[in-house]
């Protein structure tokens, strides 16, 4: 009978993620369909054949760069919750760890994220992740900015195409607004909720007292936006951290020999439109880069669309695969080899 009980079918809860990760991947390869379906791969392989290297190991130490960045950004808003200096390489490991598994689980990353820093760090879980919601606000706001700047000098053509892109700005700056300004007071809407006296008679003391710790140590995580003195650090690492991800898509212009037909406005555009496809949960962002970056490059340079359909897919394969997968198994395979040698040498007398 106990046989009977450990061979149990899944819960409902790890039937609805696989559910979720099919559906994102069924979106993400209908959109790799969408984006290559009228494509001639003669035509994209003959495009693959005069890359030059050089700047391939360009885009991906540019890419390696921005995630060391995210990382330091990242130690600036734990600082409040460890009350000591957090490694930059336990940071780190954490943060392209998360990035790895994000290709293969959307958002999944970020539990990995969550989990690595916290045991390697020793911190508080709970104070973590509000750090992690401020990093990816940070973003979306970043976004915004760009999005913004991108309408002043986007054709009407692609604004007619994508109408979404002028409410979807004006929702995700209404979201970041939203968000930063609520994170830092979740603690004293947690407590008035707790003393409403519906839930302090409904609610057992000792799990009153576990959401107050959590809700306490939430609280922790959000201190760094309410501290002055580190705004224009973490501005700096911010802005520095897009420049790069920027650097990724001009240089790759560079790769394809197609800098003098694109150039720095258009491409901009595209940088902006493409980074917009990070929203949409496909892993790896596959898919929805290909076909944001390839419509845009067609749409505002007139660039070839088996040309444009190249540049998206290698740009994607460095950015989002080479980028953040060969730095994590090195990693990982570092961090096996330093944990083994700290284990053999407090087992030797």
């Amino acid at each position: 009978m106990e046989a009977d009980k450990t061979d149990s079918p899944q819960n409902p809860e790890q039937k609805t993620s696989w559910l979720k990760l099919l559906l994102a991947l069924l979106l993400g390869l209908g959109l790799l369909w969408f984006a290559f379906k009228d494509c001639d791969f003669e035509m994209i392989l003959a495009n693959l054949k005069d890359l030059d290297i050089f700047y391939l190991v360009v885009v991906f130490i540019t890419g390696l760069l921005s995630h060391i960045v995210r990382a330091l950004r990242w130690i600036w808003l734990l600082k409040p919750v460890a009350d000591r200096s957090i490694s930059l390489w336990n940071s780190f490991y954490a943060t392209i760890v998360g990035y790895a598994v994000n290709v293969v689980i959307p958002r999944g990353g970020e539990v990995a994220r969550l989990v690595a820093i916290s045991r390697m760090e020793k911190l508080p879980w709970a104070a973590v992740l509000p750090t992690m919601f401020i990093d990816r606000l940070l973003d979306i706001a970043s976004l915004v900015i760009l999005i913004g700047v991108s309408l002043t000098i986007l054709p009407k053509q692609i604004l007619d195409e994508m109408p979404w892109l002028v409410p979807g700005g004006a929702t995700m700056a209404f979201i970041s607004v939203v968000a930063l300004v609520l994170l830092p007071r979740t603690h004293s809407i947690l407590s008035w909720l707790q003393k409403q006296p519906l839930i302090d008679k409904t609610l057992p003391q000792p799990i009153k007292e576990k959401l107050s710790e959590l809700s306490a140590q939430f609280d922790r995580g959000t201190k760094s936006l309410l501290d002055p003195v580190a705004y224009p650090v973490i501005a700096l690492f911010t802005a520095v951290m897009w420049l790069l991800y920027g650097l990724n898509f001009y240089f790759m212009l560079f790769a394809f020999h197609i800098q003098d037909k694109v150039g720095v406005k258009n491409c901009l555009l595209t940088f902006t439109i493409g980074s917009s496809g990070n929203l949409i949960p496909t892993p790896g962002t596959i898919g929805t880069f290909h076909v944001l970056v390839k419509e845009s490059l067609v749409k505002t340079a007139h660039i070839d669309p088996n040309l444009a359909a190249a540049y998206a897919t290698v740009l994607h394969l460095m950015c989002f695969i080479v980028v953040t997968c060969v730095p994590a198994a090195v990693c990982v395979a570092v961090n096996a080899m330093l944990t083994n040698k700290n284990k053999n040498s407090e087992e030797t007398p």
